[in-house]
């Protein structure tokens, strides 16, 4: 589900923020217990990506060390690890603790996590970014960040933030014009579309996902995105053959005035030395862009070989503001621990993420989501390329077929 939209880190959200942070979290975070912990042994085997097995494993090691447990990392590919998880846990072969995008309809679906008690502790979470873990009211992911995109704006190239995305290309195509940039606007779509990229553009146009379980993405609304999108294609203002890593070079050796992209490249833009400022999204149809929302949360298998040792893990190290500040400072994503969100929010970029994320939408938290990923992004990149000769049809034709690929998953 999140391989699509970027290279390593993966992500969604429900931003809240140093001056967002009332609204989000809407009763008072309840204070962290010292109650001693359950005596525990043994070793602990974690599977997740090489970004987060360098950000989670020093963090986790000085835990493990204090409990008395062993911890081991396993580096997991991407956008191979979910699928590989769900097959490894019913043959007794994976990890106690699996750490990846939250996909817990996905993963609860297939019989693969463990319910989790949090007890009083699930006030120290944000209810959004909670909520996001949960299943029929049943816990199952602990979130630890929060994201969303935004867009990254070179202060020199472009000094004021533009109105509209017309206004953003009209600017970007004067700079391209002149020899000083390279490209007008940087997004990453290729080579297999990216709708978690895109979504706040397409929002725009009031189009939406689902209505419950009713697809709407196909509406008249989308059907606006959709002939925006070919013109866009036709005229370059995206460029179906830029990548991420492609895009994200242009803003970092700034080539383009702007880039839509994370938090997790928040870093490597900051060591870049190109003067930024990260601004929301302009509308490209007329109403508010508002991008995805999601969660990267931490899971317990239902097959751990260490159940005891693995819930500590999830009750304790996941809810101590001190793992939650560690990971923030290797992935500058907004935590979903309310007393961590506190600690970092006079971080700007983190208040300005937040600020974007709170309006925000989530991804449905439905099964069926996993039959719109592939047909969602093979449309976009049939017409961002021209190769739909009527891009509306070709939209209405993608609903058809997401349809049929709900209907046949049961």
């Amino acid at each position: 589900m999140f391989a699509s939209h970027r290279k390593k880190v993966g992500a969604v959200l429900t931003a809240i923020g140093a001056l967002v942070l009332t609204a989000c979290a809407a009763p008072a975070p309840a204070p962290e217990t010292t109650t001693a912990a359950p005596e525990v042994s043994g070793k602990l085997t974690v599977w997740t990506e090489d970004y987060y097995v360098a950000i989670f494993e020093p963090l986790a090691q000085e835990w493990a060390a204090e409990v008395g447990i062993e911890i081991e990392f396993v580096t997991k590919e991407f956008s191979e690890m979910t699928n590989q998880f769900i097959a490894a846990v019913p043959a007794g072969e994976g990890p106690d603790i699996f750490i990846a995008g939250m996909n817990t309809s996905l993963l609860v679906g297939n019989g693969v996590v463990a319910p989790v008690e949090l007890g009083d502790k699930a006030g120290l979470f944000s209810p959004n970014a909670l909520a996001a873990g949960q299943l029929d009211g049943v816990q199952y992911g602990i979130p630890f960040s929060i994201e969303n995109v935004a867009v990254y704006r070179n202060t020199d190239l472009a000094p004021e933030p533009a109105a509209t995305f017309d206004d953003a290309i009209a600017a970007g195509n004067a700079l391209v014009d002149a020899g000083s940039a390279d490209s007008p606007f940087a997004v990453g779509v290729g080579p297999d579309g990216n709708p978690y990229l895109l979504m706040g553009l397409q929002s725009s146009f009031g189009s939406t996902l689902f209505n419950g379980e009713e697809l709407t993405i196909d509406d008249e609304a989308g059907q606006a995105f959709a002939s925006a999108l070919a013109g866009w294609g036709a005229s370059g203002a995206i460029n179906p053959d830029m990548g991420l890593d492609i895009a994200l070079n242009q803003f970092k050796e700034g080539r383009t005035p702007y880039l839509i992209t994370g938090p997790w490249d928040l870093n490597g833009i900051k060591e870049s030395g190109v003067p930024y400022v990260i601004d929301p999204i302009p509308s490209a149809g007329g109403q508010v862009a508002a991008p995805f929302a999601g969660n990267f949360a931490a899971y317990q298998s239902a097959e751990s070989q260490n159940p005891l040792a693995a819930s500590l893990f999830m009750t304790d190290f996941m809810t101590r503001t001190k793992t939650a500040v560690g990971i923030f400072e290797g992935n500058k994503t907004l935590p979903a621990l309310i007393p961590a969100q506190e600690e970092v929010s006079s971080d700007p970029d983190v208040a300005a993420f937040a600020a974007i994320g709170a309006s925000a939408v989530s991804i449905p938290g439905i099964s069926a989501m996993n039959q719109v990923w592939g047909p969602w992004g093979e449309t976009q990149m049939a017409i961002l390329r021209g190769q739909a000769a009527d891009p509306v049809k070709a939209w209405i034709d993608m609903g058809v077929k997401i349809r049929e690929a709900i209907a046949a998953a049961g």
